[in-house]
């Protein structure tokens, strides 16, 4: 845009401090401005064609990020599924380690229990007669 403005001024300059007649300097003025027109369409064309080039750009890398923002979506929800299918699996095989943990240790304690009491029936049994040993002689 300061090039045009430039060129404008040089031109109207120029112009009017040149020796000519008025419809001279008149015919020049008119093509000074013809070519500024031209040129400042000429510019005005290429903007529009660059900012239509950026515009489609803008649109393809917007699609892009769309897809990128979709695929990556997709892929962490396959990520999340899997690892909560793998904890949902974790949990089950703990539970049934602690069942079998409880149960081998339910088993250990009455068969602990078992013994206890059948130490206790047989020390019980040798005392009575211990015991009926004693008064019969008595």
């Amino acid at each position: 845009m300061g090039f045009i403005k430039g060129v404008l001024i040089g031109a109207a300059l120029g112009v009017l401090f040149a020796p000519k007649s008025g419809k001279d300097t008149r015919e020049d003025l008119s093509k000074k401005f013809d070519d500024s027109k031209k040129s400042a369409s000429h510019y005005a064309g290429k903007a529009k064609e660059k900012s239509g080039e950026m515009y489609q750009t803008a649109g393809e890398a917007t699609e892009n990020i769309k897809i990128t923002l979709t695929k990556t979506a997709s892929e962490l929800r396959d990520q999340l599924h899997h690892a909560s299918d793998e904890i949902r699996k974790d949990a089950m095989n703990l539970k049934d380690e602690v069942k079998h943990t409880a149960e081998d240790a339910y088993l250990d304690v009455a068969s602990e229990v078992e013994g206890a009491s059948s130490k206790m029936r047989k020390s019980d049994d040798s005392s009575e007669d211990q015991s009926s040993g004693s008064e019969s002689t008595v």
